[in-house]
Order: C-alpha cells, then sequence, then structure tokens
C-alpha cells in the first residue's frame, strides 16, 4: 500500500512539474521584445514633453480658430448650394486664401457622396481640403499632417457641418500635379479616403443631428463611434494595426494586448467587455460644449477602444435599416436602453458578434501548445501504467 502512495505522488509531481513548465501564470510579464510595428520611441526629456504638450495645444487652437473661420466665410456658399438643390460645397484653403477644389477631388467627393446614400439633406455639409505648406514657417509648430477637424452645427448655424481635413505631403503634391509624385492613387482608393473624410459629417446629413444623451456620448469619446458611414467590405482590414494582426506571426499577441482590456475582453466573446468598451462615456447627466469642435486623430499608429471602432455605428445603421437606427439616433433615453432597443439585443451581446467580422476570437488565460498537452497526457498514462502494474504484482493472493 506504500508503494502504491509512493507511484501515485510520483505521478501527480511529474504532471505538477509539466504544467509548471508549459502554463505561464497569469499575468505574466512581457518578454520585452518589441517588434518593428510596436516599438515605440524613447521618452524625451522634460523639457521637450513641455514642448510637445505646447505645441499640440497651439494645433487644436489652431484647429479650432480656421473652423470658426472657415464658417463664416462657407454660410453663404452653403446657402447658395442649398438654394440650387446641392448639399455638399468642396473648397480648398491654403495659407487662409479660398479656393476652388481640385477637380479630380471635386469629382471623388461628389461620386462618394452618392455612394453613401446622400442627395439633398437638411443639414449641409462643407469640405475644406487644407492643403500643407511645403515649406513651413520656423515660428510656429509644424502642422498635423493628415489630421481632420469638425464644427457641428449648432445654435450659430444648426444646417451646416464644416469638415476640414489637413492633407499631408504626399496628397498635396498630388492635387497640385506635382510631376515628382510618379506613382497616381487609383481613383476608388481616392473616393473611399474621402469617404473616411467626412466622419460625423457625414452621419449628420443622413440622420440629422441626435438627441442629447446620444451626442453627448459621442463628444465624450471623441466620435470614434461614428466615423465611417460606410459599412464597407468585412474580414481583416490593413488601416490598423490590429486589422493586419495575423495569429501566425510573433507579434499578433503584441497586437492584441494593445488594446484597452476592454477590447481584449471583448475579443474574447465576453459581453461585459464589450459592453464597456462600446458604453464608454455615456452619462447620466449629457454635457455638450458650445461650440461643438472635434479634433480627429486619424494617425495610422493609434490604439483605438475596440478593433475598427470607427466604423461601429455605420454597422449598426446598415444592419438596423434607417427607420431603427433613427429611433436610436433620436431617442431620450440613456444610451444603453435606445442602443439596445434598436438592436433588439443586449449590446455586449452584439458587438462581440460584431468583432468576429475583424478578428478571430481569441481565448483568454493559460493554456498548453498542442504537443505539450500530448507529452503530458502520455507521460501521464505511462505514470498510471507502471503504478497499477506494480501494484497487480504485489498483491496477496
Amino acid at each position: 500500500m506504500a508503494s502504491l502512495k509512493r507511484w501515485v505522488f510520483v505521478g501527480l509531481a511529474g504532471c505538477l512539474a509539466l504544467a509548471l513548465a508549459y502554463l505561464p501564470p497569469r499575468g505574466a510579464k512581457s518578454s520585452g521584445r518589441s517588434s518593428i510595428f510596436l516599438a515605440q520611441a524613447p521618452r524625451g526629456t522634460p523639457a521637450r514633453q513641455r514642448a510637445q504638450e505646447l505645441a499640440e495645444a497651439w494645433r487644436a487652437a489652431d484647429a479650432s480658430v480656421q473652423l470658426l473661420t472657415s464658417r463664416r466665410h462657407l454660410q453663404d456658399l452653403a446657402r447658395a448650394a442649398s438654394a440650387s438643390g446641392r448639399s455638399l460645397v468642396v473648397v480648398r484653403e491654403s495659407a487662409g486664401v479660398v479656393f476652388a477644389a481640385p477637380r479630380i477631388a471635386d469629382s471623388a467627393i461628389h461620386i462618394a457622396w452618392r455612394q453613401l446614400g446622400l442627395g439633398e439633406t437638411k443639414i449641409n455639409v462643407a469640405l475644406v481640403i487644407r492643403l500643407t505648406d511645403l515649406s513651413p514657417a520656423r515660428d510656429r509648430p509644424l502642422a498635423d499632417e493628415g489630421g481632420a477637424a469638425y464644427l457641428a452645427p449648432d445654435s450659430t448655424d444648426r444646417a451646416t457641418c464644416i469638415a476640414v481635413v489637413s492633407l499631408a505631403r504626399y496628397w498635396t503634391r498630388f492635387f497640385a500635379s506635382d510631376l515628382g509624385v510618379r506613382v497616381r492613387v487609383p481613383f476608388d482608393v481616392l473616393v473611399q479616403s474621402l469617404k473616411a473624410d467626412l466622419g460625423p459629417c457625414a452621419f449628420y446629413a443622413a440622420y440629422g443631428t441626435p438627441s442629447k444623451s446620444v451626442r453627448a456620448w459621442l463628444v465624450a469619446r471623441g466620435w470614434d463611434v461614428a466615423l465611417i458611414l460606410d459599412p464597407g467590405p468585412r474580414g481583416r482590414q490593413a488601416n490598423s494595426l490590429i486589422g493586419m494582426a495575423d495569429p501566425r506571426y510573433s507579434w499578433y499577441w503584441d497586437a492584441i494586448y494593445s488594446l484597452p482590456p476592454e477590447a481584449v475582453a471583448c475579443l474574447a466573446r465576453r459581453p461585459d467587455g464589450c459592453r464597456a468598451a462600446v458604453l464608454s462615456g455615456a452619462s447620466d447627466d449629457p454635457v455638450i460644449p458650445f461650440p461643438d469642435l472635434m479634433r480627429i486623430d486619424r494617425r495610422w499608429g493609434r490604439v483605438p477602444r475596440l478593433a475598427e471602432v470607427q466604423r461601429f455605428l455605420g454597422d449598426v445603421a446598415h444592419q438596423v435599416g434607417r427607420e431603427r437606427f433613427l429611433s436610436f439616433w433620436n431617442s431620450p433615453l440613456p444610451v444603453d436602453t435606445a442602443l439596445a432597443a434598436a438592436l433588439k439585443r443586449p449590446v455586449g451581446e452584439w458587438t462581440a458578434d460584431w468583432q468576429r467580422d475583424f478578428v478571430r476570437p481569441i481565448r483568454l488565460g493559460p493554456a498548453p501548445p498542442l504537443g505539450g498537452a500530448a507529452i503530458a497526457l502520455a507521460i501521464a498514462a505511462l505514470a498510471v501504467a507502471v503504478v497499477t502494474v506494480t501494484a497487480s504484482r504485489r498483491q496477496v493472493r
């Protein structure tokens, strides 16, 4: 009997040793090796960080002034366009002067407008294409290339939403027909890019002004769930790091865990995590700033609250239909109640299913590799067999 206990103890100890070897504990630290995609620049000195903060504040103030100035300049143009049955105005701005938009851009944005199903709308949209100064002044911070800012309708102008899109150097040279740009962008790619440039203004044009609770939720989140109205293709996207993540590569989990905890839980199909990620910013005491200025960070390396979060409300509208989406958009109820009513499902469950369109569901917690599990089972079976044979030979007959 003592020998049997000894063999059982040896078998259990072997299994425990294998488990410790193959199952990393929860909360294990990163290996410290960063991939080329996730490498971050070292932190600057306190003086440099302070200078960067001041430069960012200057860019935000400059964007606000540009929006308010553009509204004064574009009010007459928007009214004239509305009177002639058009709801979209496109202009180009350089050095504070408004010009006619480049012909290719004007043609592409009107095609994008029609593809979004927008025609003559109650709220007009003015798109200002701001070209980058190829010889910037040295007495001010560099402009935020590729950024976008929006001025929502308010009591000053209830019928116009203004979008100011700052083009990067390549697009500036492209629209200027610079001979140095050897590779031309396909026209359909330009159309898709301009669809995204309409941002929140596309939602205002399509559905009007949202209710106070919905608008405050969007403002608190920086409108990240309502940046793209077009549902677009499904599957993995190449417009973000998480969209490019592929389980075949070692940096896959680095990309996954760069997301906030709620987003990671949502990828693991946990409805509570999905609900928390979507309803972040919803408040029982909604506050809307005046004027309602929105500055959107569209840089590629930004970390979203959810995978493809900028498409969330566009996909909701596409799935539930116009009438049900309008019931949510105009609802005075809290956001979670109004959104669940439009989806006819709990918000967390719908979002968990929606995330599967972009990222394959993951498993959280320690899990052994297949080979390690097979070896552990084989050793455990061998230990049990040895114990059984030994015990049978020592039985008293």
